[in-house]
């Protein structure tokens, strides 16, 4: 079986759990983890049905998962990067539409493919499911279509953690007359939303975003988002957010990939410099990372190999 029929598993499967818990939303059971982000018992349930899905059809993948405190196989290929519910403190609030369920198909560390069901996300709370396989990306079974790229972004997701102080950036972006976005939903979502056009289906453009920018990412909040920018002909960027090429743009002579610390993950590949946990120091003929990620299973980073650095 193809990607494909993975990703129209995971619609008729996932569409229905999440509406059953979503329907029982004050018995939910909620707790806040470590790191202060809501889990329930609908992520796990999610992430369950997300996995035995896949070993269905491929039996001997690996996963990184968001709820790593469920035993998966660490080790194996294709490796798939899952985020059963991305925006679970919008699920859990009866008013919240912006959380998605997000997997990501690595091939030798790059992205392959992406799979996002944002099941209240469209007009009138209808979902919309977005299917990147091959070369072809598609929202709710139509053709996909780019946004266009502008010399000033007119809106941008920055969000930030809650009580954290505002970044020297924010103010910038506000005096050339950009709107922001500073409080974080699903950033799957705001990454799509950038790069996506879902006008037809959520029936207003003022949710786009011209750019995305977030310093500090969780492999399985961006992999996906990356992919698909990848996919609709264009490329994150380790830049500046005001500068010239600001928001995310296609190079072909570029590619990403998403790789842990550990050289011997892909061992042809340079570019896993030795420095602190969790940080990358890259060396001189290689551009930064976009996302800095460290988690206390494994210390992951999106990385670009080829590219020549920022503008």
């Amino acid at each position: 079986m193809d990607l494909e029929s993975l990703w129209a598993t995971l619609d008729d499967r996932l569409l229905p759990l999440l509406r059953s818990y979503r329907e029982r939303l004050p018995t939910l059971d909620v707790s806040v983890k470590a790191d202060k982000t809501l889990l329930s018992e609908a992520d796990l349930a999610a992430q369950e049905l997300i996995v035995e899905s896949i070993l269905e059809i491929f039996p001997d993948s690996g996963f990184v998962a968001e709820e790593d405190d469920q035993p998966l196989p660490r080790h194996g290929s294709p490796l798939w990067i899952i985020d059963p519910i991305d925006g679970t403190s919008q699920f859990v609030d009866p008013l919240g539409r912006e959380y998605c369920s997000v997997v990501c198909r690595l091939d030798e560390g790059t992205p392959t493919g992406a799979y996002v069901l944002a099941p209240e996300l469209g007009t009138d709370t209808s979902p919309i499911s977005i299917h990147w396989s091959a070369e072809h990306v598609t929202v709710n079974g139509m053709p996909a279509v780019s946004l266009p790229q502008r010399s000033t972004p007119r809106r941008a997701s920055v969000t930030r953690s809650k009580n954290s102080m505002a970044r020297l950036y924010e103010s910038e972006l506000e005096s050339i007359g950009s709107q922001l976005k500073l409080r974080t939903t699903s950033q799957t979502v705001d990454m799509i939303r950038t790069c996506l056009d879902l006008s037809e289906w959520t029936g207003t453009s003022a949710s786009q975003f011209d750019l995305f920018y977030r310093r500090d990412q969780k492999l399985w909040d961006g992999a996906a988002g990356i992919g698909l920018a990848g996919a609709m002909g264009r490329l994150a960027r380790p830049t500046h957010p005001l500068r010239r090429n600001f928001c995310l743009t296609f190079d072909p002579d570029e590619r990403w990939r998403v790789g842990r610390r550990d050289p011997r993950c892909h061992p042809g590949d340079q570019g896993y410099p030795s420095g602190a946990p969790g940080r990358r120091r890259p060396p001189a003929q290689q551009s930064s990372p976009v996302a800095e990620v460290g988690t206390s299973a494994a210390r992951w980073q999106v990385v670009d190999f080829t590219g020549t650095g920022p503008p």
